[in-house]
């Protein structure tokens, strides 16, 4: 028999807040108010808190939520934009 593996938590460093801050939710208001489309929410980034949250930067879409691209890794919708 093979020995049991011991899965221990994640350190606090590796964690993030999912509630988000006041700055995320500030940001992620104004985006909504303005109907812009951001390439953090398109592509499902997993650092959207980081940026918004940390840093208040936001990457926008200026064709609307489709890419021209089709690039493999991500999952921004692609095709001709309308």
């Amino acid at each position: 028999m093979s020995t049991p593996i011991t899965i221990s938590h994640k350190p606090n460093w590796m964690k993030i807040n999912l509630s988000g801050t006041e700055n995320y939710r500030d940001l992620k208001q104004l985006v909504r108010q303005q109907g812009l489309n951001t390439v953090c929410e398109e592509a499902r980034c997993p650092n959207i808190h980081e940026c918004w949250g940390e840093r208040q930067t936001v990457t926008f879409m200026i064709l609307g939520d489709t890419c021209t691209r089709a690039c493999a890794f991500c999952a921004v919708n692609s095709g001709r934009p309308g």
